[in-house]
């Protein structure tokens, strides 16, 4: 059995692991969500409407948001490290715009909804990291 001394002394310990470990699963969130984004892109996803005949007309193929690979090919996630922030996105204007939606297109989403498909993810990850951290492993 632990005081409460030990523990407050195995907790500091702990805590100075706190960073670097939310660094790492936000990183592992984040490398599961863009890969997650990029797999959606020329794939129907729920709620999205299908492909208007005029751009079916034009296209190769039934394959929504995927027309040369460049918007897929952009998606990114960067981790800043001094917020602890994680980013999952693409600097292709057209992601933007497929995204959102506008005037003539409509939105389909695949940024948000990666997110939302990681979340049971970053749960199990970031308990596992809280779990490491006040057990001390």
């Amino acid at each position: 059995m632990m005081t409460t001394e030990q523990f407050e002394q195995a907790l500091s310990a702990s805590i100075k692991t706190a960073r670097p470990r939310l660094e790492i699963g936000l990183d592992k969130v984040g490398e599961l969500a863009s890969t997650m984004a990029a797999a959606y892109i020329g794939h129907y996803q729920p709620g999205w409407p299908r492909l208007a005949e005029s751009t079916l007309e034009r296209k190769a193929a039934d394959t929504p948001l995927l027309e040369t690979g460049e918007m897929r090919d952009s998606i990114r996630h960067e981790v800043d490290p001094i917020m602890l922030e994680m980013v999952v996105g693409s600097n292709d204007k057209r992601a933007l715009y497929q995204e959102l939606g506008t005037s003539r297109i409509p939105p389909r989403p695949f940024l948000g909804l990666a997110m939302a498909h990681s979340m049971p993810f970053a749960a199990e990850t970031f308990g596992k990291i809280a779990v490491a951290i006040l057990t001390g492993k």
